[in-house]
């Protein structure tokens, strides 16, 4: 391919014009010979050295190119030629991008899910697969069930309890002959050719790293999610944790637990066991709040009990620019300040200006050393989500109108933290919530049915299909737990709406209850339910594994 566009380089320049320089015209004659789609005779041709095939050549008037050292190339060639190159480069490109291709006429309409995250997971599972063949691409195969994350970095629960496979959501994926997992990261999209340009997650297990594929769709549902918003502060990607992830709680586990060791090791001075053993957490919104309870808990229960040298030593800083859960009702944000000092949290109201490997430092200048750092400031579009040439909104998620439709492109639909609607609607902003997400993905799966049943399933079909009311979100309440039994209930619609709003040990049980029935699947209910007593019972596990 580097070939064909170096050639086709030179064919630009020499458009009406004389070369002087003979490798151009050897690139040029190289690269018409090679190419048999030039000239049926060409297909004889042995060798570049031999010519006596190509008498099909001097029919053509041009100048001969070996007089005088001075070489041209007529335009008619320049054009034939060209047309080649560019078959050859798209040739090259089909070689290099190995494809599952267009759905043929006959064949059920493809649609294809970017991202296995709330609203992806929720379409994915309503998807009608007699209707619609689906491949969902993602880098990872499993969906979070973010709201016990926090748990899991103590040892309330274990990872797989909050981890469900994307295959028992939507079983075609793994049984259907026309259906797919890829575990790879969308590149880029096509939006004239219906394509989306992928790379696989391998750790050398392809046959070329990185190795690259393109997948053909009738139907487009963009849900990659969002990524931590770091405010471009100097050193929080390469010093901090964050929590979005399984893996994400797994290392913040593994942190914590290598620091309550290490710092029982002799000869540590009364500073070095300080900071070791100082968790701060940046953000007060219901991720940061719930780890500090989670944290709290897990000092108070089994740190006091397992680590008796060093248990005066940890304790938890929860930092906030403003008011700790923001949204919440007045009143609940008072009892769970309260709550969490007298669970030894201490709250500072700053911000962060810069992150050092041991140490942190305010805008007021002061430092604050940690042992262990989680970041957990809200979340912001993705790397993947800008560079995509799509209509954004002014936080620069992708812009949807009031059906999820992504405008100016056909077939193209956008939901979850990554998408946003635009200002044409007339909407306001949707939060980045689990619940905004489902909900999307549950109108947008209802809406595919729909149109699939009316035969719009298939690329450019849906133009003329009525899609029936608009996207409405209305908000549920929210819920957060904020450790030692106790949580916050706030039934609210909105901020400045009345409503119910409760907080403690009543306002805990309908906290587990609701996200306990919220689990996906009866095997993970059944799992979290275990953990909670066997946490009861017996305790944190405390075993560092990896």
């Amino acid at each position: 391919m580097a070939l064909a566009r170096l050639a086709r380089s030179g064919l630009r320049r020499s458009r009406g014009g004389i070369h002087n320089n003979a490798s151009d015209g050897e690139s040029l004659c190289n690269v018409v010979l090679v190419h048999k789609s030039f000239l049926p005779s060409m297909e004889n041709a042995t060798s570049i050295g031999n010519l006596s095939s190509l008498s099909s050549f001097r029919k053509i008037d041009y100048i001969n190119p070996w007089i005088r050292g001075i070489r041209t190339t007529p335009q008619h060639q320049c054009l034939q030629a060209e047309r080649v190159l560019e078959e050859s480069d798209s040739e090259c490109e089909s070689l290099r991008y190995p494809s599952l291709g267009a759905t043929k006429p006959g064949e059920k309409p493809r649609v294809v899910v970017l991202g296995t995250g709330w609203a992806g997971c929720r379409f994915l599972k309503g998807l009608d697969t007699n209707i619609y063949d689906v491949v969902c691409i993602s880098p990872r195969n499993h969906m979070v069930f973010t709201p016990l994350l926090a748990s899991t970095c103590v040892g309330t629960l274990e990872f797989r309890s909050v981890a469900e496979p994307v295959g028992n959501i939507q079983s075609a994926l793994a049984k259907d002959p026309n259906s797919y997992f890829y575990l790879a990261s969308c590149t880029g999209i096509d939006m004239d050719k219906h394509e989306v340009y992928c790379e696989t997650v391998s750790e050398g297990g392809c046959p070329e790293e990185p190795y690259r594929f393109k997948v053909a769709y009738d139907k487009l549902v963009i849900a990659a999610g969002a990524e931590p918003l770091t405010f471009g502060i100097k050193g929080v990607k390469e010093h901090a944790f964050f929590l979005r992830e399984v893996n994400h709680a797994q290392e913040i586990r593994k942190r914590l637990l290598l620091n309550l060791m290490l710092s029982q090791n002799p000869g540590l001075s009364e500073e070095d066991k300080e900071r070791l053993l100082h968790c701060v957490v940046i953000g007060g919104g219901p991720t940061g709040v719930e780890f500090s309870g989670e944290l709290s808990d897990f000092i108070i229960r089994d740190v006091k009990e397992r680590y008796a040298h060093v248990k005066n030593y940890i304790r938890v800083t929860l930092i906030e620019a403003n008011e700790i859960l923001s949204s919440f009702d007045a009143g609940l944000r008072q009892y769970a300040t309260k709550h969490l000092n007298r669970c030894g949290v201490r709250l500072v109201r700053g911000v962060v200006k810069e992150v050092h490997p041991r140490h942190l430092v305010l805008s007021d200048g002061s430092e604050v050393p940690y042992g262990l750092l989680v970041w957990s400031t809200g979340v912001g579009p993705s790397e993947f989500v800008k560079s995509l040439n799509l209509p954004k909104t002014h936080g620069g998620r992708i812009g949807i109108d009031e059906y999820l439709r992504v405008p100016s492109v056909e077939d193209v639909f956008a939901i979850g933290d990554c998408a946003g609607f635009i200002q044409q609607t007339g909407r306001q902003p949707l939060p980045a919530l689990a619940q905004v997400a489902e909900r999307e993905g549950k109108y947008l799966v209802e809406l595919f049915n729909q149109i699939g049943k009316e035969n719009g399933g298939k690329a450019f079909s849906a133009k003329d299909i009525p899609l029936g009311d608009p996207f409405v979100y209305q908000h549920l309440g929210s819920m957060a737990s904020v450790g030692r039994y106790k949580a916050l209930v706030d039934l609210r619609q909105t901020k400045d709406a009345k409503g119910l709003s409760h907080a403690g040990f009543v306002s805990w049980l309908i906290w587990r209850s609701a996200y306990l029935t919220r689990v996906l699947s009866w095997r993970n209910r059944f799992y979290v339910a275990v953990n909670w007593a066997t946490t009861l019972i017996f305790g944190r596990d405390n075993s560092r594994i990896g």
